[in-house]
């Protein structure tokens, strides 16, 4: 929308403050939407770290982050549901190897350039030959990304991945605009403004979104450690940043904030090593995540900040033949178990290996500035761990005892275990440096883990020989072709099918993430999994 109509819709908005409406009658009687939002005038202030790159697609650090969020947007948005929602693209064709994405019309810069396929390829190009960008990644199987038109883009994958467009919403900048030593030029709701040295963010008045909310006006504060930023929150200079809760350190912040929960990708889980013969058995990993009540973990160890899983999918299927059961079952749990140890075979007549070599790659956590620390790939050889004498089913379950979250979460699954007639757990409570030389050295029988998994949920370092993140060596043709099934968008419902009954992983739960946010600032706050400044135009001012 440009000056004239802004200054149109402010003059009809105020008409509108007078006659209490919020509408007005278009060319067709249609109803247009006024800017009739009250602007605050209160304070809000945005960490800038100023050591980190002014272009967003190689900014890697988790504060500016926050504020690429408010300047720059992708093709799509990923919603709270993990489905992608069309921004910068007005709609697309693809048969899950190639896609076509046709641009809006109607988007231009900071500037007053147009959006244009040259952008969006130049953008997205950044990110595949840089290795440093953290969205590098998401985009190791794209074979090619071409202009068409200047509304048009293709990508050609080397693999099919029918949820593809989940992974854009990468930034998109104007081309050759992030060489200038500013910020690069963007299209989202905000614009940096220099005033006498002092950097700010001002409402977008081209933004193609519309009317913004409350909030037009937002003061950056510089950081010189990216540290620095909790300290600068607590004193309030920052009014708003993610912050993860179930964490070796988790913010405190006192009663002056709000906090916001949001959806995520990051998977707790147990991994198991199949060197171990009961447990390379499918009936004992179904026995062992039937007697766990992930309700109950939820609740109390991970403090309601994560949702329950079975399947490693967030939000979990609704299809009603699955039987997703998310308290315990040791009913069905004992009679699996002893099923299961009698049997003392495999379910899928030997399609699971042991000793499967992991190649030398790594998970990179998307929500932070750094490679995801938790968990590592393993190339040693495990061994047998055996059995304690008397008992049917020994394992030892390790932690990482630096995140008192999950060694809490281990000894209540363990509890559980440990209520099974024949069962004896341990739980091995082990420093981070310890609990990742074990896992590298396959020195566990179970293992308590984490991992970010990609909004496409991408379980192939899992489940993949050879997998990044396949410290047990698991194998299994089956489930390598279940998944391919499902990423070319055949049969997701026979994906879920096959992984409950082999239960490779048990997954526990996806862990929310966390908006801190100055208590009284807004109202009608909803941000997405990855756009903290998603639904604005909603906002309204509490202060």
């Amino acid at each position: 929308m440009n000056w004239k109509k802004r200054v149109l819709a402010a003059f009809l908005g105020a008409l509108c403050l007078l006659s209490a409406c919020g509408l007005t009658g278009g060319e067709d009687g249609e109803q247009e939407p006024v800017d009739n939002v009250k602007v605050s005038d209160a304070y809000f202030g945005l960490a800038w770290y100023q050591n980190g790159t002014l272009n967003p697609v190689l900014d890697s650090t988790s504060i500016n982050r926050v504020l690429c969020e408010a300047l720059y947007e992708g093709l799509f948005e990923v919603t709270s549901n993990f489905t992608a929602e069309n921004v910068l693209c007005e709609s697309y064709t693809g048969d899950g190897t190639t896609f076509t994405f046709t641009l809006r019309g109607d988007v231009t810069f900071w500037s007053g350039e147009p959006l244009t396929a040259s952008d969006v390829v130049a953008s997205l190009q950044t990110a595949q030959f840089n290795e440093s960008s953290p969205y590098h990644n998401r985009l190791v199987e794209v074979s090619s990304i071409q202009a068409l038109s200047d509304r048009e883009v293709r990508i050609v994958l080397t693999s099919p991945n029918i949820n593809f467009p989940r992974l854009l919403d990468i930034p998109i900048y104007r081309n050759g605009s992030a060489d200038s030593g500013e910020f690069a030029d963007g299209t989202g709701p905000f614009q940096p403004v220099e005033n006498e040295n002092q950097w700010s963010l001002e409402a977008n008045q081209n933004w193609h979104g519309g009317f913004l909310g409350s909030i037009r006006h937002i003061t950056l504060v510089r950081m010189t450690r990216a540290d620095a930023a909790m300290s600068s929150f607590q004193t309030g200079d920052i009014s708003l940043m993610r912050e993860p809760r179930i964490d070796p350190d988790p913010p405190s912040v006192g009663g002056s904030v709000d906090t916001v929960q949001t959806a995520s990708a990051a998977l707790h889980y147990l991994g198991f090593n199949y060197s171990n013969g009961e447990l390379a058995n499918p009936g004992v990993r179904r026995a062992l995540s039937a007697a766990l009540d992930r309700q109950s973990l939820c609740d109390t160890q991970l403090q309601t900040f994560a949702d329950p899983a079975v399947l490693p999918v967030n939000p979990q299927p609704t299809d009603s033949n699955l039987s997703l059961n998310l308290s315990a079952d040791p009913t069905a749990a004992a009679q699996l178990l002893t099923e299961a140890l009698q049997d003392g075979g495999t379910a899928d007549s030997g399609d699971e290996a042991e000793d499967t070599d992991s190649d030398d790659q790594s998970s990179y956590d998307e929500g932070t500035d750094e490679s995801y620390t938790d968990e590592e790939e393993s190339d040693t050889p495990v061994e047998d761990s055996g059995s304690a004498d008397g008992d049917a089913l020994s394992i030892r379950l390790l932690v990482n005892s630096d995140n008192a979250f999950k060694t809490a979460a281990a000894d209540q699954i363990a509890a559980s275990w440990n209520a099974l007639d024949g069962v004896s757990v341990t739980v091995d409570k082990q420093p981070y440096d310890t609990f990742l030389s074990m896992l590298q050295s396959g020195d566990f029988d179970v293992y308590y883990g984490e991992t970010q998994l990609t909004a496409d949920f991408d379980l192939r370092p899992l489940l993949s020989p050879g997998g990044s993140l396949n410290y047990g060596g698991y194998a299994s043709e089956t489930m390598s072709a279940a998944i391919t099934a499902a990423r070319s968008g055949e049969s997701a419902a026979g994906f879920y099918q096959t992984f409950l009954e082999q239960m490779p992983v048990i997954p526990i739960a996806f862990e929310r993430g966390q908006m801190i946010i100055r208590k009284g600032l807004i109202d009608n706050y909803a941000p997405t999994p990855y756009n903290a400044f998603a639904n604005l135009e909603t906002w309204t001012s509490l202060a």
